[in-house]
């Protein structure tokens, strides 16, 4: 049984419209569906064409969920795929959009991931291994992840090493040199950088070891933890101080005689 438009009028939401059969409200419509089937006052509608039209409009709201979307921020398709299916559609529907959007180049997993390797690059003092950690997460394939990391070349990638590497050592002046050394190590692998890089940062740093800073650095420590363990077993005590500096990198000769140094201070009081 057919059905006729007998109004349409505009919603207050822009590009929305209501459109009546036979006197009663029915339902409503995007801007584009409305000129894609014509629907105009005094057309005749069946059933068949009322599920074509439902069916245009469920996919123009999707569209523009994903259209809206996608004007905050490049997107890859994972994550648009997964902002759409929160919104609880269909996968079908989820399918044809992301069609849609790779179609109009919205979506591009490729330029997404270059453009990313160029912005953490230049922005962010992070490696090419975590960046290409995120991009897997993002859903970026392993042919486009190595495509994109060319534009983090070596140079750069030495240049926000270093940057990164001389905070490290303003960070750790009380540190031993030995220690020093292996948190700038760690620091660049922990931000994504190669073993090797790491290597050729420490060399190009070029640090060497200030005996009398490294001596006021070890004293200080000792004297810390000496003071901490008091209530210990002095032999324990040594033993647990002398443990706890070599694995701070200190010299544990230094360590004994500083230890010396304090006992006979404690013994005179």
């Amino acid at each position: 049984m057919k059905q006729k438009i007998t109004s349409i009028t505009a919603q207050k939401r822009p590009g929305r419209f209501n459109v009546f059969l036979d006197g009663n409200y029915a339902f409503s419509v995007s801007e584009e569906v409305l000129v894609k089937f014509q629907l105009a006052k005094g057309k005749e509608l069946d059933s068949a064409d009322l599920e074509e039209i439902f069916e245009a409009d469920d996919l123009s709201k999707a569209l523009n969920k994903a259209l809206d979307y996608l004007s905050y921020s490049l997107r890859t398709e994972k994550e648009t795929r997964q902002k759409l299916a929160k919104e609880g559609l269909e996968d079908d529907i989820i399918e044809t959009v992301v069609k849609k959007l790779t179609k109009m180049k919205l979506l591009n997993d490729s330029e997404y991931a270059k453009s990313y390797v160029r912005t953490m690059a230049k922005t962010t003092d992070k490696g090419p291994r975590f960046i290409a950690n995120s991009l897997k997460e993002k859903g970026i394939s392993l042919c486009d992840t190595e495509d994109a990391l060319l534009e983090y070349p070596a140079e750069m990638q030495l240049k926000n090493a270093l940057k990164l590497a001389a905070k490290t050592v303003a960070k750790s002046k009380k540190k031993s040199f030995n220690e020093c050394n292996q948190k700038i190590t760690q620091a660049l692998l922990n931000k994504g950088y190669s073993s090797e890089l790491a290597s050729q940062v420490r060399q190009s740093l070029n640090l060497t070891k200030d005996v009398d800073q490294e001596h006021e650095n070890l004293r200080l420590e000792t004297e810390k933890l000496w003071h901490k363990n008091s209530r210990i077993d002095l032999k324990k005590r040594r033993n647990k101080i002398k443990a706890a500096l070599f694995r701070k990198g200190f010299d544990l000769y230094e360590c004994d005689r500083i230890m010396d140094e304090l006992e006979n201070t404690e013994t005179e009081t």
